[in-house]
């Protein structure tokens, strides 16, 4: 009969345990979860455009800027982002109840939003946005017919070399309407967005394909630069009258939502060396040690290589030193048995600047 007791009197005890472990474990868990949701941080790339034209703050071009936004799961909302956005750049400038009703400090209900260049299909406040998204918000201009067309180039950021060109392709599609087929923008001026505002280019305009081919000369692009393009234009088209009865439909020029592209402009050297190749890299772990050789491909020099190490193949990668030549001795901070993942780039110093080439392979060895 004791022994009856005993047992249960040790299961009840056992049970107990693993309950109050369980809760522990939960809260545990729910504290952690807290935690990290707090300490998530989402990047937001915001492109403000006013009735036409990219927004400028301060000497500061409002395109593809970065804001930081802190996320419970990853996710955020537009609106959350303009608060952010506005609050750095322009204060008091934006508000929101059920609609936006204040963009950019303009009193107006007149704005579109998108996202990485589609229509939004819900409300600021409730449209998601993650990591990495590009947010493009309008000040539309023409308040009569609502007919803003939202236009954008095939590519948000290209590299062109000194005395070269760019080539670039301008599409959209009406801002009212949701993420309808873009069509190519002719006919349209482009220019370079500065603390100056709009500069055209003269005589740059885009095709009947939306295409423009610009030479990047030495006196309007320079090397080692970042230039921002947009452009200007309306796109004849159809619109509704909503101030007229029945909404008849009606023809208009719609005036366009700014597109913006970042050009980084490269000399002719800056540009071979930053599609140099680093190759046949190779590692010789001995005791104590592991040892890296590579090459490098013909054409332009480095001043020096980089060595990073990290203890995953897709994990978090550290500079462990730099050297002149080809050859590196890993001799810190091994231990026995760990297998080091390793990758090298080339550098060298141009008018101040440091340009890389690219990333060798990755390669491994375990230490001795």
């Amino acid at each position: 009969m004791k022994t009856n007791q005993r047992i249960k009197h040790i299961t009840s005890v056992v049970l107990i345990g693993i309950m109050l472990f369980t809760c522990l474990s939960l809260v545990g868990l729910n504290r952690e979860d807290a935690y990290g949701a707090a300490e998530k941080t989402a990047t937001i790339y915001v492109t403000m455009s006013v009735k036409g034209d990219i927004a400028v703050a301060d000497g500061e071009v409002m395109a593809e800027v970065p804001v930081k936004v802190k996320t419970a799961d990853g996710m955020t909302t537009i609106d959350a982002v303009m608060e952010a956005f506005h609050k750095e750049y322009k204060p008091d400038g934006y508000l929101c109840d059920q609609f936006v009703s204040k963009l950019w400090g303009i009193e107006t209900s007149n704005t579109l939003f998108f996202i990485n260049n589609l229509s939004i299909t819900s409300g600021v406040k409730s449209e998601p946005v993650k990591n990495g998204d590009r947010i493009i918000a309008s000040v539309n201009a023409d308040d009569k017919y609502y007919s803003d067309y939202f236009s954008y180039f095939g590519k948000t950021a290209i590299t062109g070399i000194t005395g070269g060109s760019v080539t670039l392709c301008l599409q959209g599609f009406m801002g009212m309407t949701q993420n309808a087929d873009p069509q190519a923008i002719p006919n349209a001026e482009l220019g370079i967005v500065s603390e100056d505002g709009f500069q055209k280019l003269d005589g740059i305009v885009t095709d009947q394909d939306g295409k423009v081919v610009i030479q990047l000369d030495k006196d309007t692009f320079q090397a080692g630069k970042t230039y921002y393009l947009s452009a200007r234009g309306t796109v004849p088209t159809t619109a509704t009258d909503w101030n007229t009865a029945g909404n008849p439909a009606v023809n208009v020029d719609a005036p366009l939502i700014a597109p913006i592209c970042k050009i980084t402009v490269d000399s002719k050297v800056a540009a071979g060396v930053k599609a140099t190749r680093i190759t046949h890299l190779k590692t010789k772990a001995s005791k104590g040690k592991v040892t890296l050789t590579w090459k490098k491909t013909k054409g332009y020099k480095a001043d020096g290589y980089q060595i990073y190490r990290s203890v995953k193949k897709d994990g978090v990668y550290r500079s462990i030193g730099k050297t002149t030549a080809k050859k590196y001795t890993n001799r810190s901070s091994l231990k026995k048995g760990t297998r080091y993942y390793y990758k090298v780039r080339g550098y060298r110093t141009m008018d101040k600047k440091i340009v890389y080439t690219k990333w060798s392979q990755i390669v491994s060895a375990k230490a001795k």
